[in-house]
């Protein structure tokens, strides 16, 4: 796939083309992303993915949206979906105030020559966000090219967390936030990632028998709410069965940011300190909470291993897909 920083910098005879953000890459982009690779097999052009650098929102909001994917996740899976290319523009000023119709006839038209655009059912572009895809069809009516509008995808109507609701990066990242993460597992269609530099800590859980690494995580990225999870660690491409915990360590009460420390179990390697390391959250344990005495705390950790041991056994082949990018 090639990867393009600007609309200069590809020009193409003719394209099928997929446009969003695609934070996540949730189930519901996917069928965005399946439909424009369709439509570019069927048509025998390139097929193009249109996304960005950064979320819109961090310049239309005052309070940034906090991401489900970096930049480098998301080539990766347009990558492994098949694109030819993905052209990735910088949401700066300039884009923020291009019209509509501008965006149409400077992006799509002249540089991408457009026969099939793809969006989804709630897609907005352009200054002010007056584009959409009733926009779209009428420019694709003038300039001879098809617009595929996809419908929203749905959970499950028997889904005792709430069926019947529409798929979105909202609705996931409210489903982290409150520690949901096997629900928030479903809508992406993955195991959710956070990664992170492995950087020096108090030395605690060493102390306590279970050493941990703290992961330097990008102040954007979206930390799964406060609580004790299981899942993968990923450490120089081997995935170790892992417990992570989430939060502020109320047992001893000094710590004023909520940190991500994760044990990998059965590890007997050195030091990592500096190297990368991607948590993959799988299943929550329990919530974050304050013990009375230090044996008390160990005794619970010692279970929270056990849990996350027997959790790996039963679904080792889920939580330990392929390893991640960053």
């Amino acid at each position: 796939m090639q990867i393009h920083r600007s609309a200069q910098a590809i020009t193409l005879p003719q394209s099928a083309c997929a446009l969003g953000m695609f934070d996540g890459v949730h189930v519901g982009h996917v069928m965005v992303l399946e439909n424009a690779l369709r439509e570019a097999r069927l048509l025998q052009v390139p097929s193009v993915v249109v996304s960005f650098t950064n979320h819109p929102q961090f310049l239309i909001s005052k309070t940034p949206t906090h991401l489900l994917s970096t930049l480098d996740e998301r080539l990766k899976t347009f990558e492994n979906m098949g694109f030819d290319h993905a052209l990735i523009l910088d949401f700066d000023e300039w884009l923020k105030n291009l019209a509509a119709e501008e965006f149409i006839e400077l992006i799509l038209l002249k540089h991408l020559n457009v026969k099939s655009v793809t969006v989804g059912y709630d897609h907005r572009f352009g200054k002010n966000r007056a584009g959409d895809g009733e926009m779209l069809k009428r420019f694709g009516q003038q300039h001879d090219f098809d617009v595929q509008i996809i419908d929203p995808v749905r959970t499950d109507a028997n889904l005792p967390e709430g069926g019947g609701q529409i798929v979105s990066s909202t609705l996931i990242r409210k489903l982290l936030a409150y520690g949901e993460v096997e629900f928030a597992n479903t809508l992406l269609g993955h195991v959710y990632p956070v990664g992170g530099v492995v950087e020096g800590g108090l030395q605690r859980g060493r102390q306590l028998g279970f050493p941990t690494a703290n992961l330097k995580i990008n102040p954007h990225q979206l930390i799964p709410g406060n609580g004790t999870y299981c899942g993968s660690a990923w450490l120089k491409g081997v995935a170790y069965a892992a417990v992570c915990n989430v939060g502020l360590s109320p047992t001893f009460g000094d710590q004023a940011q909520k940190r991500v420390e994760v044990h990998l179990l059965n590890y007997t390697g050195t030091d990592f300190y500096g190297e990368h390391l991607t948590m993959r959250f799988a299943h929550k344990l329990r919530d974050e909470q304050k013990f009375e005495n230090i044996p008390a705390l160990i005794a619970q950790i010692e279970t929270d291993c056990q849990q996350a041991q027997q959790y790996w056994q039963a679904e080792n082949q889920t939580i330990s897909q392929s390893p991640p990018t960053r």
